[in-house]
């Protein structure tokens, strides 16, 4: 991160630990679209990933005072986000699955509308997906945050609290599985060293 903006962010922090509700609004928004990305890398769920980033949040606004050094938020709010998105996912294991006969007759509509080129590219979109989803934790955290927000690869090694050579490997790791997953080659992992 750029020393100004560390330090506009570390004012923030600081503002907000005081009750400066903009100061708190303008944290959370700033790093909304990496949260994001990072929460769906765990929980896996489109439809859960707001309901998870509304519970960061009341954590965010409860706990905020207890960062120590506002000069970490990011790795703070990084930690903060996989422990309750770790949460949430444990529960939702724990639930069994409703069946809803509704939405199945939906998307048997939907599928039955659509032509055969875009099923084509939802079927690749469908694979890419599984395939980020199949990465191992600290590859997917890595992808998903590079390609779910325009943060640096500075950025992207502060929030994961590693050296930017690590998390410019795993990225490249990252990147190869999902291709030969996609691709279809026998790899499904590469080796860690």
């Amino acid at each position: 991160m750029r020393p100004k903006r560390r330090q506009n962010e570390s004012a923030l922090v600081c503002a907000a630990r005081l009750g400066d509700k903009e100061a708190l609004r303008l944290l959370l928004t700033g790093n909304w679209g990496w949260l994001k990305g990072l929460v769906y890398g765990i929980v896996r769920d489109t439809d859960a990933v707001d309901d998870v980033l509304q519970e960061i949040c009341v954590r965010v606004i409860s706990n905020i005072d207890t960062l120590r050094e506002p000069e970490r938020f990011r790795p703070w709010l990084a930690t903060l986000a996989r422990r309750q998105a770790l949460q949430y996912s444990r529960h939702q294991d724990q639930r069994p699955i409703p069946l809803n006969p509704d939405r199945a007759d939906e998307q048997c509509d939907e599928k039955a509308q659509t032509s055969f080129e875009n099923m084509e590219k939802r079927e690749q979109c469908r694979r890419i997906l599984e395939a980020v989803k199949g990465l191992p934790e600290k590859y997917r955290e890595v992808f998903l945050l590079q390609y779910s927000s325009d943060l640096t690869y500075d950025q992207v090694a502060e929030i994961l609290d590693i050296p930017v050579t690590t998390m410019q490997i795993r990225l490249v790791r990252a990147r190869r599985m999902i291709h030969d997953k996609v691709a279809g080659k026998n790899r499904d992992r590469v080796q860690e060293t």
